[in-house]
């Protein structure tokens, strides 16, 4: 971990050793760890993206004492991925019985046509544009990259405004965000902001495949480490 300094306050940003979603528990801790330490922080509304739901029905024990609403993205419907043995491919969705949970306890589930960042059939110089968007914003992260277009679609539909501090996470990041629309992501006046980092990879082992270099710093040890299934494919 390290200390970041912003003006007269000095906040801790927690790093895991490798990408993935055997973070999730780390980050679920990161992030109430955070809130307990900044009311100010309590109220805001947390994003999640999610391939099956295991991030925010974890987040919902984990987090029930601050009763924080939670909008939790997904994969589009089309999305998905082939299976490491090469017979058949993943299609990432949230359960029937997980949605029938999340209906109860009013977590909010989105489903996009489309990701913000994803290309469009026949539209090369669109495609080549938000590719390069793509790559640049998975420079921190995959995960950090799925974090920002949960804001951008949650904000898309209506369920946060642009201009509103949310706290986006997937499986291995979290952040402070202002949200925008994909729109005006990019807008100066009203575009999207990242204002504080939480926790995310150190080595990208999923966007970047390069070695751990000798001697790095070790992933964050968390009280209770649990896998929560097995890591999802990636796009």
């Amino acid at each position: 971990m390290a200390a970041v300094a912003s003006g007269k306050t000095a906040q801790i940003v927690y790093y895991f050793g490798s990408e993935g979603r055997q973070n999730l528990t780390e980050v679920l801790l990161v992030i109430r760890k955070t809130l307990r330490k900044r009311q100010d922080l309590q109220s805001l509304k947390l994003v999640i993206f999610t391939a099956e739901g295991q991030g925010p029905a974890l987040a919902f024990n984990r987090l029930r004492e601050f009763k924080t609403e939670m909008i939790a993205v997904t994969f589009p419907i089309h999305f998905s991925v082939p299976l490491p043995d090469g017979k058949g491919r993943y299609f990432p969705k949230i359960s029937e019985d997980i949605r029938q949970f999340f209906d109860g306890v009013r977590i909010k589930v989105l489903v996009p046509p489309r990701l913000p960042f994803d290309v469009i059939d026949g539209m090369d110089g669109h495609n080549q544009q938000v590719e390069l968007i793509r790559k640049t914003i998975a420079m921190f992260g995959s995960g950090f990259a799925l974090c920002v277009q949960a804001v951008l679609h949650a904000c898309d539909v209506g369920a946060v405004q642009e201009d509103e501090a949310v706290i986006a996470m997937s499986g291995d990041t979290a952040a402070l965000i202002i949200a925008s629309t994909t729109a005006h992501f990019l807008n100066r006046a009203n575009g999207l902001q990242i204002q504080e980092i939480f926790c995310k990879p150190r080595t990208l082992t999923i966007s970047r495949r390069r070695p751990m270099p000798a001697g790095a710093a070790p992933a964050l040890e968390a009280e209770g480490r649990v896998l929560e299934g097995e890591v999802s494919p990636q796009p």
